[in-house]
């Protein structure tokens, strides 16, 4: 039985869709460079620019209204997002960059959980940049138990997102606005938190031995029965950060500003405390700081 042919499945499909894009922005790019006389090439990369993100938009506009399986959506916008984001290089224009980066925000919102983490391990794996993905996942509850150990998305906006449970060891997040963030008993051991901001989160036992927190942002953070064994925390904010019961074996607290931060019950045995903002009225407080290094 022969199938049967539907002129609207083959012109209504997201890759010709994608072609008459971009044979629609070659046009304009010629004419626009025809009539400059020659001399636009910006103009040209800057209509293909514009190109792209259409078919990115009628992509997922396809995908949603065809009801397409999800690892078809997410393999044709994956290449859309590749395609855009190369082109914006090329482009050298900060305010396609930034067009791209709103649209695929909005896309990512439209997202269900599993995809955005398909989508975010795609960014990881091609190293492209995070902002990309823009305020897409603040306050987002996606990331819940999520497996994103080893991911590398630098500089990502995760302000007030829920990462509880979520698997993030050795995860290179340096940079990352993390602020307000929930990570309840979060997996970061190994992970890379140099300069990340992470004042106002809720870490309560959340596993970061091993990290690098050097520079980090704990201000006022929630950090009760965290792990830090060996974790690097040097010239660390924790002013007024929440220490209680906090595993801090062996961790380097060299420079670390520990104004008023609470470090009742904590464990310090064997960390390195010389030059950290912290009094003996706090250290008297401790569990047990059994040669624990400290400033004669």
């Amino acid at each position: 039985m022969k199938r049967s042919f539907h002129v609207s499945y083959i012109v209504f499909h997201p890759a010709t869709l994608a072609v008459f894009s971009g044979v629609f922005a070659a046009v304009i790019g010629f004419l626009i460079n025809l009539v400059s006389g020659g001399n636009s090439s910006q103009s040209i990369w800057i209509a293909l620019s514009f190109a792209i993100v259409l078919s990115l938009a009628l992509n997922a506009w396809q995908m949603f209204v065809q009801e397409k399986s999800g690892q078809q959506m997410m393999t044709l916008l994956q290449e859309m997002v590749l395609q855009t984001y190369f082109l914006t290089v090329l482009a050298d224009k900060p305010e396609i960059s930034r067009m791209a980066q709103q649209r695929l925000s909005q896309v990512m919102t439209a997202l269900n959980a599993e995809q955005q983490v398909s989508m975010l391990k795609f960014f990881s794996t091609n190293g492209l940049p995070a902002t990309f993905v823009g305020n897409a996942l603040q306050a987002s509850t996606s990331l819940q138990g999520a497996d994103l150990h080893q991911i590398a998305l630098p500089h990502i906006h995760l302000k007030q997102a829920y990462l509880n449970r979520a698997n993030l060891s050795g995860a290179n997040l340096s940079g990352a606005n993390l602020q307000e963030a929930s990570l309840y008993q979060a997996n970061l051991s190994g992970a890379n938190l140099y300069q990340a901001n992470l004042s106002g989160a809720n870490l309560y036992q959340t596993n970061l031995s091993g990290a690098n927190l050097c520079q980090a942002n704990l201000s006022g953070a929630n950090l009760c029965r965290a792990n830090f064994k060996s974790a690097e925390l040097s010239a660390a904010n924790l002013q007024g950060a929440n220490l209680t019961s906090a595993d801090l074996t062996e961790a380097n607290l060299q420079g670390a500003d520990l104004t008023e931060a609470t470090l009742s019950e904590a464990l310090l045995d064997g960390a390195d405390v010389r030059t950290a903002k912290v009094t003996e009225e706090q250290l008297q407080m401790v569990r047990t700081s059994l040669n624990m290094k400290r400033e004669p």
